[in-house]
């Protein structure tokens, strides 16, 4: 596994947060794309031709699936983060509707890729939703209950992803410090406060951004990112990359500072099919080609639902996603200062690997 090239989520990350902002301008957006990947990856493992093209050239990854296969197992393998301070828990599933053959060969490489738990349940048994939503509820740690509200006659297979992290703080706020304090847009909230040497950076013409790290390893760092006064959340994104997204939690060098940081508490849920499309992954929703599933049914994704929520305050952060897969046949040097009081953007990052455990634009901390 040493030679494998781990698979990053950076790229797809920021793809996938400007979709999802230019959909919803001004509301608060919080996504896994980490959980997406994931999902989206053992859902790959049964396409061809230009669906697997289209869902590969999307989410960043390898063409070849067996390379594919070998870069996910990679960042499963590394992203086992239980050391102190840090928790981070992934769970993979797949629930087939009994009674339909699909190719064991799909199953079985997410079996033993993914990790992923194979299931043939009776999709007309009303247990079968309580199953599935179970399966969610556990593996976000019992924060996400209700995932799915019912289950299409023409659904034949759910493919479900469960993120659950939570991290406390290498070095944590003093809550004493934390005052009401303006937010732009919403009014005085809860607003915490940090001085000394912080993992600092700046553009110096768009935006500033802060890393504050998770743990004793401080591998998972959460990186804070706030537009100058006059620069917007969409100027940002139009300045952030891949790999500057990726230098933002790699960086350790510190520098004297303030910060002022809101607490969050948020949460997001919504279909990405609009998303995913836009962003080249059509054929998956309309003349799709998952013959690597099954040669008997024409199958195509129906929709692909995710739901998240992150809680951060003095103590550290904790963050929760789902993502389920429905397939359906077809009927500075310098002190600085850094006072997050208004519209930002969030990312939570695994150092060693790259991937982006949750991406956000924050317009209010409090919902």
């Amino acid at each position: 596994m040493s030679n494998t090239k781990v698979t990053s989520t950076a790229a797809f990350a920021l793809d996938l947060l400007k979709q999802e902002v230019a959909a919803k301008p001004g509301e608060n957006v919080l996504v896994s794309p980490l959980s997406v990947s994931l999902a989206l990856g053992m859902t790959a493992n049964g396409a061809r031709g230009n669906t697997l093209k289209g869902m590969t050239s999307v989410l960043g990854i390898e063409s070849d699936l067996g390379a594919n296969n070998k870069g996910y197992a990679a960042l499963l393998e590394l992203l086992k983060r239980s050391g102190i301070g840090v928790t981070l828990d992934i769970a993979n599933g797949i629930f087939a509707k009994l009674g339909v053959t699909f190719k064991p060969q799909f199953k079985q490489a997410n079996k033993r890729y993914f990790n992923a738990k194979l299931e043939d349940l009776d999709f007309d048994d009303p247990d079968t939703l309580d199953i599935i939503n179970g399966f969610v509820y556990e593996g976000t740690n019992k924060k996400i209950d209700k995932m799915l509200k019912s289950i299409s006659p023409d659904a034949v297979m759910f493919l479900v992803n469960c993120v659950y992290f939570k991290g406390e703080w290498t070095s944590k706020f003093d809550k004493s410090l934390t005052k009401d304090l303006p937010f732009a847009g919403v009014g005085d909230i809860p607003t915490m406060y940090k001085n000394g040497s912080l993992v600092y950076s700046s553009d110096w013409q768009t935006y500033q951004s802060i890393a504050l790290p998770f743990g004793e390893s401080k591998a998972v760092r959460e990186v804070i990112i706030l537009p100058y006064e006059g620069k917007t959340i969409d100027d940002v994104l139009g300045a952030l990359t891949a790999d500057k997204v990726k230098a933002f939690a790699k960086e350790d060098e510190g520098s004297d500072g303030e910060l002022w940081l809101p607490r969050i508490d948020i949460g997001y849920e919504n279909s990405l099919k609009d998303s995913l499309i836009n962003l080249g992954m059509e054929d998956a929703f309309s003349s799709a080609d998952f013959t690597g599933m099954s040669e008997d049914l024409e199958l195509k994704i129906g929709d692909v639902k995710h739901r998240t929520g992150f809680k951060l305050d003095e103590e550290g952060a904790e963050g929760f996603a789902a993502t389920v897969v429905e397939v359906m046949t077809e009927c500075v040097a310098m002190p600085f200062k850094m006072k997050v009081d208004r519209p930002f953007i969030k990312f939570t990052i695994d150092k060693e690997t790259d991937a982006v455990l949750f991406a956000g634009v924050v317009y209010n901390p409090t919902k």
